[in-house]
């Protein structure tokens, strides 16, 4: 959207709790009201109730240890390293991100807070960080609602954000799509992650509805710039992280798959989505207009 006299720009709807800002640009109050639907902006997924179907990283332990290098973990003996593997660059920090050199898997391992290590400076250390790049929600053109777009160049392997919200269990999930069903006005976009561990599937759900960040903001494409991995830090839950499968120029838009193929068309069995529904389940028009666009976006039919 270009800038008119029309056209107002909020600065930073995050109030500060993103190391950069995320801006917000809008042409009238009506559009402002609509977007007051997200009635809350948060980093990392919160408790939002006292049902027992919501799940927090604070109820979580550790998922391993931790490592005690001194040398900000460039040894092969670091434990972080030698047990769940090292995928990040060792550029400078605010250029960071997935080492596109070697095979990454959708489980990356960061150090955390049990590390000797230092917090700031320890290149195993990434998503914690938060946001690195300016970022701008508006409204598209075409009927696809809200979208995000980089103010800045974001280089391949970059992170970007991570989609957080609410960790609710399936059972809840299907209750709030049961609920979303009947109500013509809802929209939802829970994010649904599949991971096979040891001959067993774990899944988390993310549903941002309530509060979320900058992520909810992301929209499909059948041949998008970003990918989700998950990340663990501090928790058993992970952190969806979007990094950038290819360069993206300032002022592009920012999209991923929400059926969780990858940039070269193979499978990653741990995302889906359930999206605004319009009609029969399942089955609403995919509006990317890329030309390889699959024609219905993407849903887990497991709920």
């Amino acid at each position: 959207m270009e800038l008119t006299s029309n056209t107002f720009i909020v600065e930073d709807i995050s109030n500060g709790l993103e190391p950069f800002p995320v801006s917000l640009i809008y042409n009238d109050d009506k559009e402002l009201e609509e977007l007051r639907i997200h009635q809350k902006y948060t980093v990392h997924c919160v408790e939002l109730s006292s049902e027992k179907k919501i799940v927090t990283n604070e109820e979580s332990p550790s998922y391993y240890d931790g490592c005690d290098c001194t040398d900000n973990c460039i040894s092969e003996d670091c434990g972080c390293k030698s047990t769940h593997g090292y995928f990040y660059t060792t550029q400078q920090s605010h250029q960071r991100g997935l080492n596109v050199n070697f095979f990454v898997p959708t489980s990356i391992y960061e150090c955390n807070s049990s590390c000797t290590c230092s917090p700031i400076t320890c290149p195993n250390r990434v998503v914690q960080h938060g946001i690195k790049i300016p970022l701008r929600v508006f409204k598209t053109m075409d009927g696809r609602g809200w979208g995000l777009r980089t103010l800045r160049k974001i280089f391949k392997g970059m992170f970007v954000c991570e989609y957080a919200g609410e960790i609710i269990r399936t059972e809840e999930a299907k209750r709030r799509w049961e609920e979303m069903k009947n109500d013509a006005m809802a929209q939802n976009y829970v994010l649904c992650l599949r991971e096979h561990v040891e001959n067993r599937i774990l899944r988390t759900n993310i549903d941002p509805i309530h509060i979320g960040n900058a992520g909810r903001y992301i929209n499909h494409s059948c041949a998008p710039n970003l990918q989700i991995y998950l990340v663990r830090i501090n928790s058993l839950i992970p952190v969806a992280a979007f990094f950038a499968v290819r360069d993206i120029e300032a002022g592009e838009e920012l999209t991923f798959d929400y059926s969780g193929f990858d940039d070269h068309g193979g499978r990653l069995e741990n995302v889906a989505m359930v999206d605004d529904i319009e009609g029969k389940k399942g089955k609403k028009k995919c509006l990317c207009g890329n030309e390889i666009c699959r024609g219905i976006l993407p849903f887990d039919q497991s709920l």
